[in-house]
């Protein structure tokens, strides 16, 4: 079997991953989409989620794929070593961890309220 490996494409929202891995398979490159946190489960229940979509692509398909992306000018998160982060990117991804805790709280809350209701 060869040795097959993915790279890490973009990071970006719902729709624009959706529009990317169109385009993608369109050029008849591989894509694997990856929720971040609880955004899978957020799709399945609610059929949207709040959460980034991480994309990934084959290594030899690395360079059209990243070529047809930036064709697109979507913004998006690069990923990058921890040590080449600053501080402020830190804070944003604290902030942004505690928005997503927020938000698991609140479909927690929200489903046993439901649950709730069809007990008693």
């Amino acid at each position: 079997m060869a040795d097959f490996r993915l790279k890490h494409l973009i990071t970006t929202g719902v729709r624009e991953a959706e529009m990317i891995e169109s385009l993608l398979k369109d050029n008849n490159i591989e894509v694997i989409v990856r929720h971040d946190e609880f955004g899978d489960y957020s799709m399945l229940y609610m059929g949207f989620s709040a959460f980034n979509i991480e994309l990934y692509v084959a290594e030899e398909d690395y360079a059209q794929a990243q070529d047809l992306v930036s064709s697109l000018n979507i913004k998006a998160e690069q990923k990058e070593d921890e040590s080449n982060r600053t501080e402020n990117d830190q804070n944003e991804k604290s902030f942004s961890h505690y928005l997503a805790l927020t938000a698991k709280i609140i479909i927690i809350i929200y489903l046993l309220f439901n649950l709730a209701a069809l007990i008693f």
